[in-house]
């Protein structure tokens, strides 16, 4: 049932009636940028501090699969087919994608090239990895939005016949 809310409360639209005004948390402009200085001070701080990831089996990757949640759980089961096919392939899992793990991930591109990321959604992600790993690394994606789960079995398709392009 929709939630009904008093008459003094509502915008009516342009020209149907008494003007309301509109504000924000502060009303002095000083007080307001001051503010907001102080949020990016501390949105700063958090970048710096608060993000959170799990490798998995990237010490000898010559690719790495970059996933979070349900795919982030199908990409290990990938992994563990294709290293019994020889393929080196690892997990980097954002656990936190705000803030993004990218110095972590720019990092682990010192010494690896090629990263898949697999989502599913149309690539919400993808964006972060980039902006991390922009002239760093080659970056492959595989989303599948929908409903329809992704089996290890496909992933490890798609990531096999990148695997032997690499390089």
């Amino acid at each position: 049932k929709p939630r009904q809310y008093p008459e003094k409360f509502m915008l009516r639209g342009a020209g149907t009636g008494k003007s309301k005004f509109i504000r924000g948390l502060l009303l002095d402009a000083i007080d307001s940028e001051e503010h907001n200085w102080k949020l990016a001070r501390k949105y700063e701080v958090i970048t710096k501090n608060e993000p959170l990831f799990e490798e998995h089996r990237v010490d000898d990757a010559e690719l790495v699969i970059v996933a979070y949640g349900t795919a982030a759980r199908i990409a290990k089961g990938a992994i563990k087919r294709l290293r019994e096919h020889g393929m080196k392939v690892g997990l980097f899992r954002p656990i936190t994608l705000w803030p993004f793990p990218e110095l972590k991930l720019r990092t682990l591109s010192s010494k690896i090239k090629n990263y898949l990321v697999f989502e599913m959604s149309t690539g919400q992600m993808l964006e972060d990895v980039r902006l991390a790993l922009q002239g760093y690394a080659n970056i492959d994606f595989h989303g599948r939005p929908g409903g329809a789960v992704p089996t290890p079995a496909e992933l490890a398709n798609v990531v096999a016949k990148i695997y032997d392009k690499k390089d």
